[in-house]
């Protein structure tokens, strides 16, 4: 099953022929287990096997194949032959195991080789002979837990059964390796649904930062949990890397840690041999995960090459085969539902990239939208869009309104005062603790516009809660029109801000979104309105831009170090006398406190600033400078932002410059990351005169047009 990109309004059916699976079949049988031998060497020297990745590969067969996720081994994260136990999921048995083992290695380690325990005797067994001490003292800050994962891996292996002709056919569309549709056994075991702690999402596990740059992500869509859309931008951002780096090791551990990381692995390994970067490299934030990124890719080849020597009675799950039809307007789930007796939750899980406020009829199914339908439900349908009562489409989506929290008020109080439910609120604005909204916290209100009166009674109840209370409600404003198409390979990418794993992230400048926890300044205001539908945006046309020269800003060439990258940078990240600091963009609350080296609360507290609270981009912070000097953390913030730099153009070329008159309803951060595809902090050098936090309707503000290194040249 395959479905096909539509480019009018239509319905078409979408399945895998049969020539497809044949010749899938008869070149490398799909997951690459019937190989022909000459199809095999080339495999090799697509997917080189070094010998110093032998000892990972097979760690990571014996996790896939023997184990499951209630058991796990201690292991050593350096040299993964030594596995020291394998235990069960316990947190009091591995801990009491842990310290047993350290306590063992750091006897060892002393040179003692006699009169060992039995426990002594088994550890220093698992270590090559003639081991010095200095490596068994490395080894004790080294053990490492690893849960097993035999039973998710065959889950796996079921599910992937509705996917692979599809990705197969994606693979042989453009030309890439068949093996990398195994990926999805690494990042997810081809769960559709899977969420990582690090706020990965889908199938292909993609990041929202990353996803934007090939997908649709906002509030009422999310491309990543669709496994068939997501499936084409996992390979669109692998071929990109593979045309960055040049390797298919390198591109597939760059899927894990970013290209940028990766080319400056090479650039101070002074090699692009995966092995040799995994033993040398020590830039910052290549771990574990990274390390054995490449080996267990190798290590599900294996295993799917001899399936059967692990796995017995495969359940595979069929393929679907699906009707795709274009929507020539908004349209209420709902209203599907009622018209063709198809249960919501069977529409939910054909489009899964419709988000939970479609399903609880707060949005519409966007215009333009590809609404995805199983074949054998419609097989009397010949003109779905005008089988659809017009009571369910319209012109335009459903409204917000904001309102702003009271001290006291809670979550059920402010659903009842506006005729909606806790739950519906929740999902709007996307709550993880329905019990902790916090005074000042903006709430997205729904508004229903089935009829005239409901839309009337609707508007009433907001006119009393401004009357009640004016400076307490804001502005009822439309949400934000539709994303331009998913940008491809050859077009100019969104560019990946630095992501932090503290949930503190600092949001880009925003105006007035309901994301946003605190009141934007009242100049923010203009800039957080929003499109009334896509023509309004549409009409703000290429000849408002002015063609510009790009300013001296250091290139790809001549970027060495940090200080030749901040030179161009208008940024403040100096202490002020009174120990204050302006967060910047890509900042976090959590970041300055590692780079502090104290807890995140200790920053919190000391502002008054509670975990619900965002923290945006300008706002003034207090630190404290008990453990580490303002110095020290000055350099260290430097560092950061002269990394993300340099992460960019490794990565990017600036072509030119364009200027643009800010309109009504322009949000400078949504023109950078939507529009040209560029990171604030990088609008920022081309603006150094512009306060981002007070932009007005006619100021002019210079873009920089960006191209991929590699990238065919852009006219």
């Amino acid at each position: 099953m395959i479905p096909i990109k539509i480019t009018g309004l239509a319905q078409t059916t979408l399945k895998i022929s049969r020539k497809v699976n044949l010749l899938t079949l008869s070149i490398y049988c799909f997951f690459g287990i019937l190989v022909p031998a000459t199809a095999q060497e080339n495999q090799r020297e697509i997917f080189p096997r070094p010998a110093e990745l032998e000892s990972a590969i097979s760690f990571w067969i014996r996790v896939y194949t023997e184990i499951d996720t209630d058991h796990g081994y201690l292991h050593d994260s350096e040299d993964l032959s030594v596995i020291y136990a394998s235990l069960n999921r316990s947190s009091q048995e591995i801990e009491t195991a842990r310290q047993r083992i350290k306590n063992d290695l750091d006897t060892l380690a002393t040179g003692k080789r006699t009169n060992l325990t039995d426990s002594q005797k088994e550890i220093l067994a698992l270590w090559p002979e003639g081991v010095s001490n200095q490596r068994l003292q490395q080894a004790t800050n080294n053990v490492r837990w690893q849960v097993g994962q035999s039973n998710a891996f065959l889950e796996g292996l079921e599910r992937s059964g509705a996917y692979r002709d599809y990705i197969a056919g994606v693979l042989i569309d453009k030309n890439l390796p068949p093996q990398l549709a195994l990926l999805p056994h690494v990042e997810s075991s081809f769960n559709p649904n899977a969420y990582s702690h690090a706020n990965a999402a889908g199938m292909w596990q993609f990041t929202r930062p990353t996803g934007q740059r090939f997908m649709r992500i906002d509030r009422i869509i999310d491309e990543r949990m669709d496994p068939y859309i997501s499936a084409d931008a996992a390979m669109d951002l692998l071929e990109y890397n593979y045309q960055v780096l040049g390797t298919w090791p390198l591109a597939l551990t760059a899927y894990n840690q970013g290209v940028g990381r990766m080319s400056r692995a090479v650039r101070e390994t002074g090699t692009d041999e995966i092995q040799e970067i995994i033993k040398n490299y020590k830039g910052p934030g290549f771990r574990f995960v990274g390390r054995n990124f490449y080996a267990q890719f190798l290590a599900v080849n294996d295993i799917e090459r001899n399936i059967h020597q692990y796995f017995d009675d495969i359940q595979y799950e069929s393929p679907i085969t699906f009707t795709e039809v274009r929507l020539d307007s908004y349209i209420e789930a709902a209203g599907i539902e009622r018209s063709f007796n198809i249960p919501l939750s069977q529409l939910r899980d054909d489009n899964p990239s419709l988000r939970n406020v479609v399903w609880q009829g707060l949005k519409r199914i966007p215009r333009g939208f590809r609404l995805r339908l199983r074949a054998d439900q419609l097989p009397e349908i010949t003109n779905f869009l005008a089988e659809i009562d017009s009571s369910y489409k319209h012109p335009t989506q459903l409204r917000d309104s904001y309102y702003e929290v009271r001290r006291g008020e809670t979550l059920q109080a402010i659903a009842s005062k506006f005729e909606t439910t806790t739950e519906q609120l929740v999902s709007l604005n996307e709550i993880r603790n329905p019990d902790e909204i916090q005074a000042g916290q903006r709430i997205s209100i729904p508004i229903r516009e089935r009829s005239l009166a409901n839309e009337t009674q609707a508007s009433s109840l907001l006119d009393e809660a401004f009357e009640s209370d004016p400076i307490n409600f804001l502005e009822i404003g439309e949400e934000l029109p539709n994303l331009p198409e998913p940008k491809t390979i050859g077009q100019t990418p969104s560019i990946e801000m630095t992501e932090s794993e503290d949930e503190d992230m600092v949001n880009p400048i925003q105006g007035g979104t309901a994301e946003q926890g605190n009141k934007p300044d009242e100049a923010l205001l203009v800039a957080s309105r929003t499109f009334p539908d896509e023509q309004s945006r549409e009409s703000t046309a290429s000849e408002d831009l002015m063609r510009l020269e790009v300013p001296d800003l250091p290139q790809q060439s001549n970027v060495n170090r940090s200080a030749s990258i901040l030179d161009s940078d208008p940024s403040d990240y100096s202490v002020a006398l009174d120990d204050t600091i302006v967060l910047q963009a890509s900042e976090s609350v959590g970041q300055l406190a590692d780079w502090l080296e104290i807890p995140t609360w200790d920053i919190r507290e000391l502002n008054n600033i509670s975990f619900r609270d965002q923290v945006v981009i300008g706002t003034k912070v207090l630190l404290t400078f008990d453990r580490v000097s303002r110095t020290d953390f000055e350099d260290r913030r430097r560092e950061f932002h002269a990394n993300l730099q340099q992460d960019f153009f490794d990565n990017f070329i600036i072509r030119g410059a364009e200027e643009y008159e800010i309109k009504r309803a322009d949000n400078i951060s949504r023109l950078a990351l939507n529009r040209y595809s560029t990171p604030l902090w990088l609008v920022r050098q081309y603006n150094p005169g512009i306060n981002f936090t007070s932009v007005y309707v006619g100021q002019r503000v210079v873009f920089p047009l960006l191209q991929p290194i590699g990238s065919p040249n852009i006219n």
